[in-house]
């Protein structure tokens, strides 16, 4: 096997296969990174048995071949090597890796790919189209309500799932709830709903940055996506769901309208003195008004006084300060509400004007 091509095509693409490889498990062969040189490609796998990546870039293919390298040994190599090409060449179970113009000489034992798990094969008709801003958009809304519990399984992703033509996503800790939705243009088919891991949706994230489509297709155990030169997949979390109907309260119809930027600068700056792993604040609602506060403790209080839209009687209640920071960032436009019932019940979070998300959120309890 020899193959020769520029270091910066090949490093891009260890670089993105290092996130789906078992690194830790270094005694795996899903620990390597798999290529196959075939014509005038250079084909890169790797998979920690949940995630699997898939790419293709063309190179010079001077011998055909295939084999596994330890995946983070190869990307350290590649990224201390000049900027220029580079050639591979295998011979009894070693790879040898040169710099073209440097003499610059690396060598990494190699191994037979007969271990390695093979690639799967899907039938390209049951693909369908979703923008990757749409995709990345629901994302967003969502992801920083997953639960990190490993006890509670069914809730360490979020939920995709269709109703007419609209896509929806929703991510919940048990204590706090994201629903984002978006209209699709395209025919998309019905298709089973999906709980999708934390660790592919944060790799899905890292892929949208450009514009374009993904080709996505969903089974019963995994979800695939494919775009430019990769294919990307992930084994799906095998659990119900909690229906999350029921957890957005339906007669919320009192609200507080306040500027998003107020509040994100009163809760940087009060948040300094929650002192409580629960990053307890208290919030005193007042007409026109709000007062954001800790309670009183041995380093001291903060409070900051901000102008709120609220016409109704004066409570105070007490939110985990993260569940408000985190939707406001994702929060498109200058104003946003606070829809609420009784202040002892869940609140819901939608921007002003509404869109097609909104947060719930469970208040905490103030002594």
């Amino acid at each position: 096997m020899k193959f020769i091509c520029s270091k910066n095509s090949i490093l891009n693409e260890i670089s993105n296969a290092i996130e789906f490889a078992a690194i830790k498990n270094i005694l795996s062969i899903l620990s390597n990174v798999y290529l196959e040189a075939f014509q005038d490609k250079l084909y890169i796998r790797s998979t920690d048995s949940n995630l699997s990546f898939s790419a293709e870039i063309v190179v010079n293919v001077i011998e055909e071949g295939k084999t596994t390298l330890r995946c983070d040994t190869l990307l350290n190599i590649l990224k201390n090597i000049p900027d220029e090409e580079v050639v591979f060449e295998e011979k009894e179970n070693v790879m040898y890796i040169s710099a073209a113009e440097h003499k610059i000489n690396f060598n990494i034992k190699s191994t037979k790919v007969d271990d390695f798990p093979s690639s799967e094969k899907y039938d390209d008709s049951e693909f369908f189209k979703i923008p990757k801003k749409t995709l990345l958009k629901l994302i967003n809304q969502t992801i920083f309500t997953v639960s990190l519990d490993e006890k509670k399984p069914f809730m360490n992703g979020t939920l995709l799932t269709k109703e007419d033509d609209f896509i929806i996503m929703v991510g919940t800790d048990g204590k706090r709830l994201s629903f984002a939705k978006e209209k699709i243009e395209n025919d998309i088919p019905d298709f089973s709903s999906a709980i999708i891991p934390l660790k592919f949706l944060n790799i899905i994230k890292k892929f949208s940055i450009s514009e374009g489509t993904f080709e996505v297709l969903i089974n019963k155990t995994s979800m695939v996506m494919k775009f430019n030169n990769y294919v990307i997949s992930s084994v799906l979390i095998s659990a119900n769901y909690p229906n999350y109907k029921r957890v957005i309260p339906e007669s919320n119809d009192k609200f507080i309208k306040i500027k998003i930027s107020d509040m994100n600068e009163a809760l940087k700056r009060v948040s300094l003195f929650s002192e409580n792993k629960y990053k307890k604040i208290l919030f005193n609602i007042e007409p026109n008004k709000i007062t954001i506060y800790t309670e009183d403790s041995e380093i001291g209080q903060a409070k900051e006084e901000i102008e709120a839209e609220y016409e109704g009687e004066p409570f105070t209640c007490a939110i985990n300060y993260s569940y408000l920071v985190n939707p406001l960032k994702a929060m498109e436009g200058e104003f946003f509400c606070i829809w609420f019932n009784d202040p002892t019940r869940a609140f819901i979070v939608k921007p002003e004007p509404e869109r097609d998300y909104l947060h719930v959120i469970m208040p905490m309890q103030i002594n």
